[in-house]
C-alpha cells in the first residue's frame, strides 16, 4: 500500500509520480540479515589483523584407542562483541544519516527515512535506532564473565525476540528500534504520469510505458508523425 506520493516535473512534456510502500517484514529481515552477515565477516578480518584470536586445544578419541589432539582458533566473546558493536555503528549510521540506507537494505530496494517527514533521520535518531538495533552486541560482551554467561544469553535472545516480534506484527512493520527512532523503511517506486503537463497550443499524442517499477520506466521522447495524408493546397 502507498503511504505518500509527490509529483514533480520531470520535463517539458511530462510528470513524473514517486509512490512509497512500506516494506515487508520479509524484505526487512533478509536486508539485515545481508548486513549482519558482511558485519561479522569483518569482524573475524578486523580481529585477525590485529591478533586478537585466541587458541583452544581440544582432544578426541581416535578408532583405534589413540589420542587425537587440534586446536581450535576463535575470537573470543568480550572482543567479537565490542567490535561488532563498533563495526556497526561505524557502518549504520552514517549511512541512514546520508544516504538513507545501508548495504544491505540498498541491495533491496530499501531506505530509513522520518516516519511522518520522509526525510533522512537526523544523528540522533540515527544513533538512537542503531542503539535498539544492534544494542544486543553487548550482551554478547557480558557472556564472557562466567557466573553470569546465561544471564546474557538470555537476554540476548529476548532482545532479538522483541525485535522480531514487534516488527512483524505492526501494519507498516515498524519493530521497536522504528517507534523510538521514528524511523519508517520503505520501498520506493517511482513511475513516469502519461498525461503531458498543461501548456499552450494543440495537444499532442503521447506515448510511454507504463508499468510501475523500481526506477523511472522508460518515455517515448519523440513526437509520434501523422501518417495520415493531407489534402493538396490550392
Amino acid at each position: 500500500m502507498a503511504v505518500s506520493e509527490n509529483q514533480k516535473v520531470r520535463s517539458d512534456r511530462y510528470v513524473t509520480k514517486e509512490a512509497w510502500e512500506t516494506a515487508t517484514f520479509a524484505r526487512r529481515m533478509n536486508a539485515w540479515l545481508i548486513d549482519l552477515a558482511m558485519l561479522l565477516a569483518a569482524i573475524l578480518v578486523i580481529a585477525n589483523v590485529l591478533g586478537l584470536t585466541a587458541a583452544r586445544q581440544l582432544t578426541g578419541m581416535a578408532p583405534d584407542g589413540s589420542t587425537i589432539y587440534s586446536t581450535v582458533y576463535y575470537v573470543p566473546a568480550q572482543w567479537y562483541g565490542s567490535l561488532l558493536a563498533l563495526a556497526s555503528a561505524l557502518y549504520a549510521i552514517p549511512q541512514w544519516r546520508l544516504t538513507r540506507s545501508t548495504l544491505g537494505e540498498r541491495l533491496l530496494g530499501l531506505e530509513v527515512v522520518h516516519v511522518e517527514e520522509r526525510a533522512l533521520l537526523d544523528w540522533p535518531h540515527a544513533a538512537i535506532r542503531w542503539l535498539v538495533l544492534f544494542g544486543w552486541t553487548f550482551t554478547v560482551v557480558g557472556s564472557a564473565i562466567s557466573a553470569l554467561a546465561w544471564v546474557f544469553v538470555l537476554l540476548f535472545v529476548a532482545w532479538l525476540g522483541v525485535l522480531i516480534v514487534t516488527t512483524w506484527r505492526d501494519p507498516q512493520s515498524q519493530g521497536i528500534h522504528d517507534r523510538l527512532a521514528q524511523s519508517l523503511v520503505q520501498k520506493r517506486q517511482v513511475y513516469t504520469v502519461l498525461a503531458p503537463k498543461a501548456a499552450a497550443g494543440p495537444s499532442v499524442p503521447q506515448e510511454a510505458d507504463s508499468a510501475p517499477a523500481t526506477g523511472l520506466t522508460r518515455v517515448s521522447r519523440g513526437l509520434r508523425r501523422s501518417t495520415r495524408k493531407r489534402p493538396a493546397e490550392d
